[in-house]
C-alpha cells in the first residue's frame, strides 16, 4: 500500500502519513548489532533446514540458496558472538531474573527449606556449599542419576 492509498483511506494528506510513519520510525528502539544477528540467525535456521533438504534429496537448484544462507549464517554467527560480555553485571542481572521468577513461582526461604528436606528424604545429602552434593547410591547407579538431577533443582536455589 502507498503512502497515497493510505492518506485517501484515513482521510488525511500523504504528506501526514510520511510525517506519522516517521515519527514512529524515530521513537522506535533499534537492537544492538548482536541482537539484530541473533534475530536474523532464528530467521534464517529454518531457511538452511528447507535448503540443505532440498540439495540432499537431489535439487540442485536449491545449492546457490543453500550456500547464500550459510554466507550469511557466518556473517551474523560473527557478530552475534563477537560483543557477547558475561562479566559481574551479566552475572548479576541473571540471578536478579532467576529470583524475580522464583519469586513469580512462590519460591521462597520456606519452599527452599521443604525442597531440601524432601531431597533428604529421598537420599541427597546437601551439604553447606551449594552445587556440592552427595548422593546414598553412588552415581552409577539409576536412582543416583536421578538424584544427581534432583540435587542440581535444589542447586540453584541455594546460589
Amino acid at each position: 500500500m502507498s503512502y497515497d492509498e493510505i492518506a485517501a483511506e484515513e482521510g488525511v494528506t500523504a504528506t501526514r502519513i510520511r510525517q506519522i510513519v516517521s515519527e514512529v520510525l524515530q521513537k522506535r528502539a533499534v537492537d544492538s548489532g548482536a541482537d539484530h544477528a541473533k534475530l536474523q540467525l532464528d530467521r534464517l535456521t529454518p531457511l538452511m533446514q528447507f535448503a540443505a533438504e532440498a540439495v540432499a534429496a537431489g535439487d540442485i537448484r536449491a545449492i546457490t540458496p543453500y550456500l547464500k544462507v550459510l554466507d550469511r549464517l557466518d556473517r551474523y554467527q560473527t557478530v552475534a558472538g563477537a560483543h557477547q560480555v558475561y562479566d559481574d553485571e551479566a552475572r548479576k542481572k541473571l540471578m536478579d531474573k532467576i529470583n524475580r521468577m522464583a519469586a513469580n513461582y512462590g519460591i521462597d526461604e520456606a519452599f527452599e527449606a521443604a525442597v531440601k528436606e524432601h531431597l533428604k528424604k529421598q537420599g541427597v545429602v546437601l551439604d553447606d556449599e551449594p552445587g556440592e552434593t552427595d548422593t546414598v547410591d553412588g552415581p552409577a547407579s539409576p536412582a543416583g542419576e536421578q538424584r544427581e538431577g534432583q540435587s542440581e533443582a535444589a542447586d540453584w536455589m541455594s546460589v
